[in-house]
């Protein structure tokens, strides 16, 4: 039996052995513009050796798949010369970290597809024969037809590495995941341009009983990819990715006090999202309480979220609630989403009246009654964690003209995070109301903060309650 039985917080994969036919190896943006010298990453002022430290792990991984004839996918993030799939919010964020998207830089045309900085390093370049999946966003599921190559080859499992951690890797993983793909995150295999925010990113996945699947190293993959049998020709396979690349590394209403920049929306254009404010997560006898959470720190959080909604209701700014909730025959519930979590469906032992888990219209899916929807009121009920993916929700945005997206939720680092991710890679502004959405577990809400906020607002802003109603009137 092939399996990672040292990966962390299960063996992987949860449900039996690797298969060369179901698995895949996707290595995300290994390109010069994120790990080389001159590129989008150097040109920020990043150690760019932070972004490199994968690349020899990945090496050994890369040779073992495809040694074992695992199928191998590659991503490039980039955007087309006209620039006409580059959302204007990503732009100006880039040129405020002194790294224009579509500017001259050393390497070229930054992050624009055809330029050096934008191919994909030698050491890790494609076979013939290999995808290579063009992503204008984060995630390498949106705008892509990533997920049509990997259910016409009958891919299950997806095996992560790649850059940067926190942001494009982390995005796929929990697309991936919402999408039913039974994922393994490399852990020497990936890099961030912090070293805080990638330990923080492995550790976020590890929870829950792994909420988006498990992590472990590229050795330990290694030798459950060795354990299958070899494909003709591996040997060979294998010598030749280890001696790719050996010599040439790289190609030469406005908040001011949102964080990192002032937020500004335009009348009309903004809504408020109210992600899984939901009895589950935040009552005790709930769900989050029943896998012996304190839902106190949520709790605290709703008085700031209701001053949120109340000065967005007076201003006549659309509102969206989320519910994390699957239809009643769970058909939409993944097996592996199931597995690490077999209380969905459940009547949990001193639950809410009886209530089965994320469950749509049980007493326990239903919002806390501070924060309840009104008659007009948009209510998504959305079966994975981002509220974009299987729902109408961007359809129903764009429908009201909006463009802007402020943020209050539970929990910080995956369901209000994962949402968040979707609403950027759409090419939505973004701010998230740092005290009206909370964790079970503070470090997470922090570094889910810092994560938003880093590269000058990568994934949007963050600011306090009091000055977003303000804002609002």
């Amino acid at each position: 039996m092939s399996q990672v039985t040292s990966a962390t917080p299960y063996a992987w994969p949860y449900d039996g052995s690797l298969n060369a036919d179901d698995v895949a190896l996707v290595l995300i943006d290994m390109q010069t513009d994120f790990c080389g010298l001159g590129g989008y990453v150097a040109q920020m002022g990043y150690d760019v050796s932070l972004t490199r430290a994968p690349i020899e792990p990945l090496r050994r991984c890369l040779a073992a798949a495809r040694a074992a004839g695992v199928r191998v996918i590659h991503t490039r993030e980039g955007h087309r010369p006209s620039l006409a799939c580059l959302p204007d919010n990503k732009r100006w964020r880039s040129r405020q970290a002194g790294a224009g998207i579509g500017d001259p830089g050393p390497c070229g045309k930054i992050l624009v597809r055809g330029e050096p900085g934008w191919d994909l390093i030698p050491e890790l370049y494609p076979f013939a024969g290999e995808d290579v999946v063009d992503k204008p966003g984060k995630g390498s599921f949106c705008a892509t037809d990533l997920d049509l190559i990997l259910r016409s080859r009958g891919i299950k499992r997806i095996i992560l590495g790649g850059i940067t951690t926190d942001v494009c890797v982390h995005t796929t993983m929990r697309e991936a995941n919402d999408r039913g793909y039974e994922c393994l995150l490399l852990e020497d295999g990936t890099g961030a341009t912090d070293a805080g925010n990638h330990a923080a990113a492995i550790k976020m996945v590890h929870m829950q009983g792994g909420v988006f699947g498990a992590t472990a190293t590229c050795d330990a993959v290694c030798t459950a990819l060795d354990a299958m049998p070899s494909v003709p020709g591996a040997s060979r396979l294998r010598e030749l990715t280890m001696r790719a690349g050996k010599k040439s590394s790289h190609s030469a209403g406005e908040v001011q006090s949102a964080t990192p920049f002032p937020f500004k929306w335009n009348a009309g254009e903004c809504a408020l999202v109210m992600v899984d404010w939901q009895r589950d997560f935040c009552d005790e006898g709930g769900f989050g309480a029943s896998l012996g959470n304190d839902v106190a720190p949520l709790r605290a959080a709703i008085p700031a979220a209701k001053t949120v909604l109340d000065a967005a209701r007076a201003a006549g700014v659309p509102v969206v609630h989320t519910l994390e909730a699957h239809v009643a025959d769970l058909s939409d519930c993944p097996p592996a989403k199931k597995s690490r979590c077999p209380a969905i469906g459940e009547v949990i032992e001193g639950g809410i009246e009886g209530s089965r888990v994320l469950v749509a219209g049980e007493p326990g899916n239903e919002l806390v009654p501070p924060l309840s929807a009104l008659d007009g009121e948009i209510v998504i009920h959305k079966p994975g964690k981002g509220a974009f993916f299987g729902t109408d929700l961007d359809a129903r945005l764009k429908s009201l003209g909006v463009k802007q997206l402020v943020f209050t939720g539970v929990t910080t680092e995956v369901c209000v995070q994962t949402t968040m991710r979707e609403a950027n890679d759409r090419g939505y502004e973004c701010l998230l109301v740092e005290d009206a959405t909370e964790s079970y577990f503070p470090e997470f809400k922090a570094a889910t903060l810092a994560m938003i906020t880093a590269q000058n607002g990568i994934v949007g802003w963050t600011a306090p309650s009091t000055d977003v109603a303000a804002a609002m009137k």
